[in-house]
């Protein structure tokens, strides 16, 4: 069993180290986790599989499937790193620096918006480098980015 954060570009090295503990061959290991011979070599070599084949690959090595993505929770961290200053403050009584602290909370709980993720799902290739999700990835958040600071824009522009 895998523990501690894993890269994306690491699943086809845990697959390998996985299948290698069990004394498996490529075929055995196909048959196994019921994944197809070419894409599992595929994998073994550094492509990323569909969704379904990954979570299974990944459960199939021991792996929690969080280890893999980045779990934010900025929120809270945020206003509690806040929380954490303002107690420290020696010109703020307690009771102060509560009352500070919780309409600051209270403002990022109204007012931050939680990073919107998009999901995209390639119906021509079975299988991708992590390099080309990555780029993917990124050149859909610029897009993203792009569109949501010109409809802010137009909103202004129209008041």
């Amino acid at each position: 069993m895998s523990t501690g954060k894993l890269e994306l570009k690491d699943l086809g090295r845990l697959v390998m180290a996985e299948r290698n503990r069990r004394g498996m061959s490529l075929r055995e290991a196909a048959t196994d986790t019921g994944i197809p011979f070419n894409t599992l070599a595929r994998v073994e070599k550094g492509h990323l599989p569909d969704l379904s084949k990954f979570k299974r690959l990944v459960e199939w090595c021991g792996a929690d499937i969080k280890q893999f993505f980045e779990i934010q929770e900025k929120a809270a961290a945020t206003t509690d790193l806040i929380a954490e200053l303002l107690r420290a403050d020696r010109n703020l009584p307690p009771e102060a620096a509560e009352r500070i602290a919780g309409i600051v909370d209270e403002l990022y709980r109204a007012l931050a918006r939680p990073q919107e993720v998009s999901a995209v799902h390639l119906r021509a290739a079975k299988t991708f480098r992590p390099e080309a999700a990555r780029a993917l990835g990124l050149l859909l958040n610029d897009l993203n980015d792009a569109l949501l600071e010109e409809s802010t824009s137009g909103a202004a522009e129209r008041i």
